[in-house]
């Protein structure tokens, strides 16, 4: 059985029958994209030991980038004081 027959059954349905159908699926359909909205969020951490250390992986991680670009900043300063002649 093909989907063009399962169509023509639907179609060959009393009309309030076809129409309870109608409304039944389209319920199914919304609960399943309801049921989907209102899942939990699998992102959330919920221990409270779990968020202590992402917060403190977050500030290492703002040390580090903060650590980082100074040592950046300090190896260009010395690149350009290498490239600068010296007046005799």
């Amino acid at each position: 059985m093909n989907i063009r027959y399962r169509i023509e059954q639907v179609g060959d349905l009393p009309p309030v029958l076809a129409a309870v159908l109608g409304i039944f699926v389209l319920a199914l359909l919304v609960g399943v994209v309801w049921g989907l909205l209102w899942l939990p969020d699998h992102t959330k951490l919920r221990s409270p030991a779990a968020r202590e250390r992402a917060q403190r992986r977050k500030e290492s991680q703002k040390r580090q980038k903060k650590l980082r670009s100074r040592r950046e900043s300090l190896q260009r300063k010395a690149g350009r004081r290498r490239s600068v002649p010296v007046m005799p």
